[in-house]
């Protein structure tokens, strides 16, 4: 690992930690203060998100992804009467979306996000959007009659001994489902654990093993990306690849989770970069996952 270390000294990355065959095999913080800090890891909420419908269908809170959303909300336009509980998973809810800078400014987040115009039919196109996050974070709340941090904080993270974190909220008390989450390292290589565990933690299921399958396998596709439910999909050319499937949470600025069921493999970055950096993935890509 000495030419990982030398070469994520060069970037902006803060942390690289490494979790292999039940044990952390690798560590490096750019300096002793990273281990507690608390970060922002935007869109690695996403998949935070993707976890708690797993839970709350299995809890019966939901009856399952094919649910449309015009059962959450009233007054939705015929137009838009189509789109379900699956589409905004998969990305495809056919919403209009301007992006977050357009969404932050208004009183009524939910309000903007479901009086965007349909742009394609449900279920036919990947429209990346923090919008569709959001509307699943505001009808986990409805169904659940309680906050998407508090389904969190009871059937998550308190089980996995999650305690130090942060998830903000919108005017109305909604979680932020797009990137709200605020967690400290060792927390986002606990959730990568689980799922490596296949939703199992210390003898108990915490979510169901066939959501776990269901929701990181391939979906749905761009021209440079694969995705399932709130979770990227990586080496998706192929099944027969030799290291087998990673999937992965990513987050703005470069906080990644990637997982590697075949090789027991988890791997977190954070890290500092002020773009959309990919170099965390391919350091994973060219030193982890081969080695």
């Amino acid at each position: 690992m000495n030419e990982l270390t030398r070469a994520i000294k060069k970037e902006k990355i803060e942390s690289c930690v490494i979790y292999k065959e039940n044990s952390v095999v690798f560590e490096y913080y750019k300096n002793w203060k990273i281990k507690d800090k608390q970060y922002k890891v935007y869109s690695i909420t996403k998949s935070i998100i993707s976890a708690l419908y797993g839970i709350a269908i299995q809890q019966g809170d939901i009856e399952n992804e094919d649910v449309p959303i015009s059962n959450y909300f009233s007054g939705i336009e015929d137009t838009k009467k189509g789109i379900t509980i699956r589409h905004l998973l998969m990305m495809s809810s056919g919403l209009r979306w301007s992006g977050n800078a357009a969404m932050i400014p208004t009183k009524n987040w939910v309000k903007f996000i479901l009086e965007q115009p349909v742009e394609s039919e449900p279920g036919t196109q990947m429209k990346y959007s923090c919008g569709n996050s959001h509307l699943l974070s505001a009808i986990l709340q409805k169904a659940t009659q309680t906050s998407t941090t508090n389904i969190a904080k009871k059937n998550l993270f308190l089980p996995l001994g999650i305690q130090n974190f942060n998830w903000y909220h919108d005017a109305q008390g909604v979680s932020i489902g797009g990137f709200g989450l605020i967690l400290k390292v060792e927390d986002m290589l606990k959730f990568g654990r689980l799922y490596l565990q296949k939703g199992e933690w210390n003898s108990k299921q915490l979510i169901p093993a066939e959501w776990i399958e269901k929701s990181t396998n391939l979906i749905s596709t761009t021209d440079k990306s694969s995705y399932g439910y709130h979770w990227w999909i990586m080496n998706h050319n192929s099944v027969d690849y030799e290291t087998g499937k990673t999937y992965y949470a990513a987050g703005r600025g470069g906080q990644y989770i990637f997982i590697n069921q075949e090789k027991g493999l988890v791997t977190v970055f954070t890290s500092n970069f002020t773009d959309d950096s990919s170099s965390p993935k391919q350091y994973f890509q060219n030193y982890i996952l081969n080695d």
